[in-house]
């Protein structure tokens, strides 16, 4: 028994090494390297130190909060960064190391390297509501075909001018609507409700499509003031055997601005048998909910990210590396680039490995970052750029 128990010790004491081990790396990985060279006129050495750090964590603060904001929002709000983030910058600010101060007739000169935890500052940020994300609630506009193969009729809220009869699509369309709304308003998100507002009086001929795409789903946006799209369909049709009805449910939220999809769901359910639609609403209200919580869910990590309001732009970095080198890479480009949201692998070769990336930036100023990053003594220098593509390569 003492020996089990000695055994059990052991196994939970190196559970907790390799959590908190975990726990490091990924802390680690969320601060932000900068270095600052300062002058200053200080009378004595130790004064001029201290006259050099603060002017460190004044302009490093902010010039990494103006990257996480924009020019704009930095400038209206400068009163409230100054008093309420940046004289609080040892929230965010976790290592501070200066160099050796020399003096050069009555100026002393130092550099000092800081690492800014991005976790922190964003929290604080949000707290004062400064963040992009918190500016308004987004909106999402559904528009999502009913399509019953049953008795072949369809319904779509945007083509008003239908004839066929449509009082039960009509009814579930308002089920969904209502589902939709639920779930994005819990992560707060406005789900605009066409078909109780009704909206399709107003949308012109020209756009009352069977399918809102391209240049369509632009001006659905724009006028309807949606920056995130929901399409697909609710399809009900007759199970082959039996008396059951089954029902599809295929839905994609889009960012339209560059017709970047963001989250989908693909569900099937069969009901029990039954009238058809007496069936088929049960068996859709008993799913709807679970169905909208997992679109929501994944829109709403798109925009904990800050993948909402990004674009995707394809890295490809040539030469065969080892993998902890490219792991390396990755690591740096994705937590040393506040522009930044996301990167992740896509095709892996002999040759290069390609990255797709979510970025508020364009790639001319992708570039331009990666470049200036130091991985060990090696430098990224452009190949070629295109806009929504860019070739690098690693020095040796």
């Amino acid at each position: 028994m003492r020996w089990t128990s000695r055994v059990a010790a052991l196994v939970l004491q190196l559970f907790l090494i390799l959590i908190a081990g975990t726990t490091a790396l990924a802390q680690q990985a969320e601060l932000l390297e900068r270095t600052f060279s300062g002058v200053s006129k200080e009378v004595t050495p130790q004064a001029a130190k201290t006259d050099i750090q603060n002017q460190a964590s004044q302009k490093i603060s902010e010039e990494v909060i103006r990257e996480l904001i924009g020019e704009e929002r930095f400038t209206k709000n400068k009163t409230l960064i100054q008093n309420k983030v940046i004289k609080n910058s040892a929230r965010y600010i976790p290592f501070s190391k200066p160099s050796s101060l020399t003096q050069e007739g009555e100026e002393f000169k130092m550099a000092v390297a800081m690492k800014v935890s991005l976790r922190d500052l964003k929290q604080m940020l949000q707290e004062n509501s400064l963040l992009n994300e918190n500016d308004t609630v987004p909106v999402v506009l559904p528009v999502i075909s009913l399509v019953d193969r049953v008795q072949g009729r369809s319904y779509r809220w945007w083509q008003p001018l239908d004839k066929n009869p449509q009082g039960f699509l009509f009814k579930e369309g308002r089920a969904v609507e209502e589902a939709l709304r639920n779930s994005f308003q819990l992560k707060n998100f406005y789900v605009i409700k066409p078909l109780e507002s009704g909206l399709g009086a107003s949308v012109p001929s020209n756009f009352q499509n069977e399918k809102i795409t391209g240049e369509d789903a632009q001006f659905f946006a724009h006028y309807f003031n949606a920056p995130v799209i929901i399409d697909g369909q609710v399809l009900m049709s007759k199970e082959e055997k039996g008396s059951n009805y089954s029902i599809e449910i295929r839905l994609t939220a889009t960012q339209v601005s560059n017709a970047r999809p963001i989250a989908d769901v693909s569900r099937r359910f069969t009901t029990e048998a039954g009238p058809f639609e007496t069936s088929v609403d049960k068996k859709l209200r008993e799913v709807l909910e679970s169905t909208s919580n997992d679109l929501a869910s994944q829109v709403f990590e798109a925009w904990q990210r800050g993948s909402l309001g990004t674009s995707v732009i394809r890295v490809t970095i040539q030469g065969n590396h080892a993998l902890p080198v490219m792991e390396g890479l990755k690591e740096k480009i994705r937590s040393q680039i506040t522009q930044v949201k996301n990167i992740r692998e896509r095709v892996v070769s002999s040759e290069s490995t390609s990255y797709e990336v979510d970025t508020s930036v364009t790639a001319a100023e992708l570039v331009q970052k990666m470049e200036a990053l130091d991985f060990n003594g090696k430098k990224l220098s452009k190949v070629s750029e295109e806009r929504d593509e860019v070739v690098l390569k690693l020095g040796q």
